[in-house]
């Protein structure tokens, strides 16, 4: 409501006091901005951040289209494993023969982009072991990123194990197309 309009209702009673109305008006005024000083101190020369590095991996180099991937071989599981390779057609200088034991994991990434193997054999390691996030089940062939992987049971199991031994070659004849 405005002044004029209350007066004019109002007039002759008094129901409030207008203060706007009889306020005397403020000029307006222009903000202060202030002026800040910038003083500059010395600081001194610190020690830059160490960079964190994530471990090294060491890099297996693959030269060969099969891998075969072991804990550990005794004399007679090289033998059956040359054996088993002479079935599909490769020999021992054929393959990467890769052993857990010495060399304790296998980098994924370093394996995938040096795009050498396109067959993977374990023998009684699960690649789990090696931090790899791939499941398999045993003596069924599986073909991932272009690279037939397939996991078996350890050479000394096989070595004893005629039904096995049948299992594995059936997987092999199919992942080996023989």
């Amino acid at each position: 409501m405005t002044s004029n309009l209350a007066n004019y209702l109002f007039s002759t009673e008094t129901l409030y006091r207008n203060v706007v109305s009889e306020s005397p008006k403020v000029a307006e005024t222009k903000p202060v901005i202030e002026q800040k000083v910038i003083v500059q101190e010395s600081v001194p020369a610190s020690v830059p951040p160490k960079e964190v590095s994530k471990p090294v991996i060491p890099t297996f180099k693959f030269r060969n289209q099969v891998l075969i991937l072991i804990d550990t071989i005794s004399d007679s599981e090289k033998a059956l494993l040359v054996k088993i390779l002479g079935a599909i057609g490769l020999t021992i200088d054929q393959v990467d023969l890769v052993e857990l034991s010495k060399v304790q994991t296998l980098d994924y990434q370093s394996f995938l982009s040096q795009n050498v193997t396109k067959k993977f054999v374990s023998f009684g390691v699960g690649l789990g072991k090696i931090n790899w996030n791939i499941l398999l089940n045993i003596y069924q062939p599986k073909n991932i990123s272009g690279v037939d992987f397939l996991l078996s049971d350890e050479l000394r199991v096989l070595d004893t194990n005629l039904d096995l031994k049948k299992t594995l070659w059936g997987a092999l004849k199919a992942m080996f197309g023989n």
